[in-house]
């Protein structure tokens, strides 16, 4: 299997255990993780380790947006308070 092959069958079931994810409320990992180590022969700690990297690169995403964006929603907060 060409490396292209690969990457293509990875990035379509990691789109499937997306919709499963948001559909069920679980993790991504929760279907990602398996389908890595039996569909793919992933040995099971390199499959972890890509979940886990998946979950802080979206965590430090988020919080890069939060703290961006905290002084832009607290102005917008106290505007509609109005004068005190």
């Amino acid at each position: 299997m060409t490396f292209l092959t690969m990457s293509l069958l990875v990035w379509a079931a990691s789109l499937l255990a997306g919709f499963l994810g948001a559909l069920t409320g679980l993790g991504g990992g929760v279907v990602v993780v398996p389908l890595l180590a039996v569909l793919f022969h992933v040995d099971l700690r390199y499959a972890v380790g890509a979940s886990l990297l998946s979950v802080i690169a979206t965590a430090g995403r988020i919080a890069g947006y939060v703290i961006t964006l905290q002084p832009l929603l607290d102005q917008f907060w106290s505007e509609l308070d109005g004068p005190a």
